[in-house]
């Protein structure tokens, strides 16, 4: 199994990206043009000057990636649950990276993102998971189950992030 310490520096470079785009997404709902057209510049040029993709997939995979990710989020966009921000991020992921690893940052980051909607919106759920004692009024639990948080949107971009982390180690372990 390839350890993440034996990754070359390039992956490394998009684990910090996604790292601060994640945190960016999470904290303030939105992902910034610079962090996810920056990628899309430095995805294309790469592939321009050598071929590959970033993380060393072969062009046409990467572009093929970023293909599928645009038609796999543009209805998200136009019925509005989904940011440009996060097209534009899942675009990005596509064209640093390759196809299979696309598709499980996409699948992992949207199961990811269901868990965190239900986190988010229906807290209440969660008293039929908690143990009763946690349950009283008063309690830290009990105050942040009732208050919900202001902003329904879901930080999509920080769940294919961490969808994206869990692709790279899953594509480590494979080789």
């Amino acid at each position: 199994m390839v350890v993440p310490e034996t990754w070359p520096a390039s992956t490394w470079l998009v684990v910090a990206w996604l790292l601060g785009v994640a945190w960016t997404d999470w904290r303030s709902r939105r992902i910034p043009n610079l962090m996810s057209l920056g990628a899309w510049l430095v995805g294309l040029g790469v592939i321009l000057l050598t071929g590959h993709s970033l993380l060393g997939a072969p062009a046409s995979s990467a572009l093929l990636a970023a293909g599928v990710a645009l038609l796999a989020t543009l209805p998200g966009y136009a019925s509005k649950h989904l940011g440009a921000g996060d097209v534009k991020f899942l675009v990005a992921t596509g064209l640093l990276s390759s196809w299979p690893l696309t598709l499980i940052c996409f699948t992992v980051g949207a199961g990811l993102g269901v868990v965190a909607g239900l986190l988010s919106t229906r807290r209440q759920l969660l008293f039929l998971i908690v143990p009763a004692a946690c349950q009283r009024p008063g309690t830290r639990f009990a105050n942040w189950a009732a208050n919900p948080p202001p902003s329904r949107h879901i930080p999509m971009g920080t769940c294919w992030a961490a969808g994206f982390i869990v692709a790279l180690l899953t594509h480590a372990a494979q080789r």
